[in-house]
């Protein structure tokens, strides 16, 4: 694991150790794997404005999508990326404070035969400011507003990692009729089972940082703790394929460090978080965080799993 002063691992650091599309009224108005840090916001101004501006520092996606452009959606602009066409839409949520084309290697493996969309959250990259902390709620109808505005078809696949891990869980839960399927690499543990099971393998004061963390002082404002206790007061979604990978202790520096001493807890809740799901099923590699880039052929191998399973 990389240390807790590069800003760039935060977010693994802490939490191991640390059918009919949607409706046309919207209503206006996820450490854990402390591993994040990307650009700050950028507020872009204008809607529909077709983004004429490629993903950088990773593999160039095929062919642009109609979908493209920033759209206003419950009073701040967001950006939307897609490429490819056919069903069901991929959707990326990447980490905390990371760029919306992170997981471009995940695009670049699937937009030859499906539509994949990527977003910069509210305060992130070309998108608009917005209130901070964000919570459960802000992050579901960002997500859903922007899809209905975009007008993109179909229902979606959701590929969630770390953080996005989280959030694809509670727009899951929040909307599981325009779902096809949830994909979850190392995600951020649930509060509720995080607070006990982790934390008792942790310092007061990594106890004290963690509380701190979860409930929006992170490098996105992200408040983790709404996020957890939205999806506990839904239910699991029942019929949708669902799968969680993580890394195993292969993402840790030393067997002594945080990471280490919590990855047990951390392990048995994903378990357990597989095991909710009517559908659900759970899987580890040997990885760093980033599994997507270390090791792109079991991340493709849990996605057709996914795909497979929800016909699509």
């Amino acid at each position: 694991m990389i240390p807790l002063t590069d800003p760039g691992r935060r977010e693994m650091a802490l939490v191991l150790g640390v059918g009919v599309r949607r409706a046309a009224s919207i209503a206006a108005s996820a450490t854990v794997l402390l591993l994040i840090l990307g650009c700050g916001a950028n507020p872009d101004s204008g809607t529909e404005t077709p983004s004429a501006q490629s993903p950088s520092g990773s593999q160039a996606p095929s062919t642009p999508s109609e979908f493209n452009g920033t759209f206003n959606v419950n009073g701040h602009d967001l950006l939307l990326s897609c490429t490819g066409n056919g069903e069901p839409t991929m959707i990326l949520e990447a980490g905390e404070a990371v760029p919306s084309d992170a997981m471009d290697a995940v695009r670049a493996a699937y937009d030859s035969e499906l539509r994949v969309c990527s977003y910069d959250r509210a305060n992130q990259g070309q998108s608009g400011s917005a209130p901070t902390p964000r919570t459960a709620d802000d992050l579901i109808q960002d997500l859903h507003g922007l899809l209905a505005a975009a007008k993109v078809p179909g229902q979606d696949l959701l590929i969630g990692h770390s953080a996005g891990g989280l959030l694809v869980q509670a727009y899951a839960a929040a909307y599981p009729g325009e779902v096809a399927g949830v994909v979850a690499l190392n995600p951020v543990p649930p509060w509720g089972q995080w607070s006990t099971r982790g934390f008792s393998k942790m310092t007061a004061e990594q106890r004290r940082s963690e509380t701190a963390y979860y409930a929006g002082e992170n490098g996105e404002s992200l408040n983790y703790r709404d996020i957890s206790e939205r999806i506990k007061s839904l239910e699991v979604p029942t019929g949708i394929p669902f799968h969680v990978l993580i890394s195993t202790t292969s993402q840790c520096d030393s067997p002594d460090d945080i990471c280490s001493r919590t990855y047990p807890a951390y392990e048995t809740i994903m378990k357990e978080l597989a095991g909710q799901w009517t559908e659900g099923r759970f899987g580890q590699v040997d990885a760093p965080h980033e599994i997507y880039n270390a090791n792109l052929a079991t991340v493709r191998e849990v996605i057709d799993d996914v795909r497979s399973r929800a016909g699509g």
